[in-house]
């Protein structure tokens, strides 16, 4: 995705810079090359490295792939 149709405050799902999968997480900070996001959702496998950098990830603007879908919970 390009800069100019990334939001902050919105949640997307991309492919942070040093970790194995992909997670999805809010934009709190817009740089010229990358975001910073705050990671809600993400796989097991990355547990460590999230928690090593307090929940927060760098994201080339290219590897952001699109909004992530409103979570949905039924009773």
């Amino acid at each position: 995705m390009n800069s100019e149709s990334i939001q902050l405050g919105q949640a997307y799902e991309c492919k942070p810079v040093g970790l194995k999968r992909k997670v999805i997480g809010e934009v709190v900070r817009k740089m010229e090359n990358c975001v910073v996001v705050s990671v809600n959702r993400y796989d097991y496998v990355d547990h460590d490295e999230i928690q090593e950098r307090c929940g927060n990830v760098v994201v080339r603007y290219e590897e952001v792939y699109g909004k992530a879908l409103a979570c949905c919970f039924f009773s």
